[in-house]
């Protein structure tokens, strides 16, 4: 019988070599284990105390000086099944964290390009990065941005006006919450399409050198990218876009909250 069985149930290899010693040689002194498993007593007596913890090995007096016996291997199942819970559990709890960390290193690690966010605080951090940019704001509203964290939108809207930052949007006509007041307040100028137009669960956002597509579906995957020309190209569809639908409809009838 060599360690590596023993090895793959989680003990180390000092571990291993003590039980094994002990099944072969019974109770034995720290001492003694020393001796036969060609380590020194220190190390020893750390590896039993821990096995003893794990309940594979058991303290018994030997006289005036403690010594350790075997416990049957059929531990070594349980123990090994309480690991799989554990690396279970460890794996659950990285699966929920995993979106925050792979957005936590994109927000510093990210080189210019394109680059993933999740969730709600992916959609945060691009909020974020329009405040930064401190550039006109273009974005394409959709109907289902009302699963946003409210708010979280509503500290976003205060942060762009206190920035001076001018928007101007695109927006289904059912979802139109401002007067034409109001959204002068707000640097806010928009246009309002028919709601039948525009469905998708995507928003999209241009500002600066950057283009964000948010999905606000399901699976909260949002992209970001960085590059002037895509940007300006954006710039120019979502400006001709406007032309466009500013030309086929009556605004007015469109802007249900208009003074």
């Amino acid at each position: 019988m060599n360690t590596e069985l023993l090895m793959q149930t989680g003990l180390s290899e000092v571990q291993a070599k003590i039980y094994l010693y002990l099944i072969k040689h019974g109770q034995s002194t720290p001492t003694e284990i020393a001796t036969g498993v060609d380590e020194n007593r220190t190390t020893v007596y750390s590896a039993a105390e821990k096995l003893e913890k794990m309940g594979i090995i058991s303290q018994k007096d030997k006289g005036k000086v403690a010594a350790y016996i075997p416990n049957h291997p059929s531990v070594l199942e349980g123990i090994a099944e309480k690991r799989l819970r554990v690396v279970a559990r460890q794996v659950k709890n990285l699966e929920g964290n995993l979106p925050s960390l792979i957005n936590y290193y994109n927000e510093y690690q990210s080189t210019p390009g394109a680059t993933t966010f999740y969730g709600q605080d992916g959609v945060k951090m691009i909020w974020d990065k329009v405040i930064a940019a401190k550039a006109p704001y273009y974005f394409v509203r959709s109907r289902y941005d009302v699963i946003a964290d409210g708010e979280a939108l509503e500290q976003f809207k205060k942060r762009r006006v206190e920035a001076g930052i001018v928007s101007e949007n695109i927006t289904p006509s059912e979802f139109i919450e401002l007067s034409n007041k109001e959204s002068g307040k707000w640097l806010l100028s928009r246009t309002i399409l028919p709601p039948e137009e525009y469905d998708s669960p995507v928003e999209i956002d241009i500002f600066g050198d950057n283009v964000a597509f948010i999905n606000y579906s399901k699976d909260g995957m949002s992209t970001l990218i960085e590059s002037p020309e895509i940007a300006d190209a954006m710039r120019q569809m979502f400006l001709f876009a406007k032309k466009h639908i500013r030309q086929s409809t009556n605004q007015d009838e469109l802007d249900k909250s208009n003074d």
